[in-house]
């Protein structure tokens, strides 16, 4: 999905840089998370240059997004015995804005929020820094996280996969293709697998540690907990994130579908 919304170059850039650690051993376990973490930090960094392509000109920063040459130099920038200060790298809600409509009794959106705002970090580390390329202009569209994917191979739909959550869309969707297309997972366990989350500013890895009002339990291990932090990862449980929907073509011609417990989804088919 191109510009402005921001998901699939992010996507495509994070897996340049991952699938050069070879496939599956490269991105298993503790190291495979921190290798994530790093390659997300580095596609957010990239991501504040993106905008409205009616009103600035992103293509060579679309263009640097997709290219593998690109993620080659990003990747000799990750240094598997630590992470870095957002300097080196160079909100949604569930319940939107919070507001319901008095008329219609709709809960509106909060998508201003997606524009970036001038000053807005001024002394505040924990916010992102204005990004001019997505200020707000009359008539124009705020950079967004959405990330449908569709994955071809051989020229005939693999899978799709998407997601609702914001900021959190990209890391989410980006861990469920991984799962399943990368660590071997079948589609339930790419999709029920515990996530985490980063976007480089504020500079934490946020884990899922939650259970849902189904009674469903998502956590990182501790293991991979205590590997990051030995990096110098600053970790925070989340209770939330993205929700993710996801079909796979097998080979045998039936498709897999599945609807992210999360949020007691379940896939209907007809």
């Amino acid at each position: 999905m191109p510009p402005p919304s921001s998901g699939g170059p992010a996507m495509v850039l994070v897996l340049n840089i991952l699938s050069q650690y070879g496939v599956p051993s490269g991105v298993s376990g503790p190291l495979g998370v921190h290798r994530l973490v790093e390659a997300l930090k580095h596609a957010f960094a990239i991501r504040m240059n993106l905008g409205d392509p009616d009103f600035v000109d992103v293509t060579k920063v679309v263009s640097d997004m997709l290219s593998p040459e690109f993620a080659k130099d990003l990747k000799k920038k990750i240094s598997d015995e630590r992470t870095f200060k957002p300097k080196h790298y160079v909100l949604n809600y569930f319940f939107g804005a919070l507001m319901l409509s008095p008329s219609t009794g709709i809960v509106l959106n909060n998508e201003m929020d997606d524009f970036s705002i001038p000053m807005k970090s001024i002394g505040d580390h924990d916010v992102p820094p204005p990004a001019p390329a997505n200020f707000i202009r009359p008539g124009k569209r705020p950079l967004s996280s959405m990330a449908p994917t569709i994955v071809l191979k051989d020229g005939k739909v693999k899978a799709s996969v998407g997601a609702s959550g914001g900021i959190f869309i990209i890391a989410g969707t980006t861990e469920v293709f991984l799962n399943h297309f990368f660590l071997n997972m079948d589609p339930l366990s790419s999709v029920l697998a515990p996530r985490i989350y980063h976007q480089l500013i504020p500079n934490s890895v946020l884990y899922e540690n939650w259970t849902t009002v189904y009674d469903d339990h998502f956590e990182i291990p501790k293991e991979t907990r205590d590997v990051l932090e030995k990096k110098g990862h600053v970790l925070a449980p989340i209770a939330g994130g993205m929700i993710s929907q996801f079909i796979v073509q097998e080979s045998y011609g039936k498709l897999v579908a599945v609807s992210d417990p999360r949020k007691g989804g379940f896939p209907s088919g007809y």
